[in-house]
């Protein structure tokens, strides 16, 4: 309990200094201390050994590569068809068709992607260890995005 304590501590004082210098975000120090947060609290969360810690995050940085790789052509397609549309360049059916039929593709292998991931977890972690992962992870991102919807809304004035 108090290492979960001292975590949320960690991730609040972390948080409230990564949104506070929003402009910096996409710095990559800032992205590795996220980063470097979320593995201790996932280690924590896992309670996993040295050997498992290793075997997992050397999986998850293969698998989170792959993804990025996927999550940039989806980008590419997307921005190839606003640039179609803000240009005012006359595109085909067809064009346009074969372009959003990649993108559903692509949508659909990052999400067999993330699948893959989990089954091949199978041999590293318990099923108990893999259900706290989807757990934590989804919990997780839900934190960071209410850290930052809160960090977003203007202060209200009182009159």
């Amino acid at each position: 309990m108090k290492n979960i304590n001292l975590s949320l501590l960690i991730l609040v004082m972390l948080s409230t200094t990564l949104f506070a210098q929003r402009d910096k975000w996409q710095d990559e120090e800032a992205r590795e201390k996220f980063e470097q947060l979320e593995k201790i609290k996932l280690i924590e969360t896992l309670e996993m050994d040295e050997e498992t810690t290793l075997r997992f995050f050397a999986r998850r940085s293969e698998h989170r590569k792959q993804q990025d790789e996927i999550q940039e052509n989806i980008r590419q397609k997307i921005d190839n068809l606003d640039v179609i549309f803000k240009s005012g360049r006359v595109a085909t059916v067809d064009e346009i068709k074969s372009d959003v039929n990649e993108i559903n593709n692509l949508q659909l292998q990052f999400d067999k992607g993330r699948v893959d991931f989990v089954s091949s977890l199978s041999d590293i972690l318990s099923y108990e260890q893999i259900a706290k992962l989807i757990i934590f992870e989804k919990r997780f991102r839900n934190e960071v995005r209410k850290l930052l919807i809160k960090d977003r809304r203007p202060p209200i004035d009182p009159e």
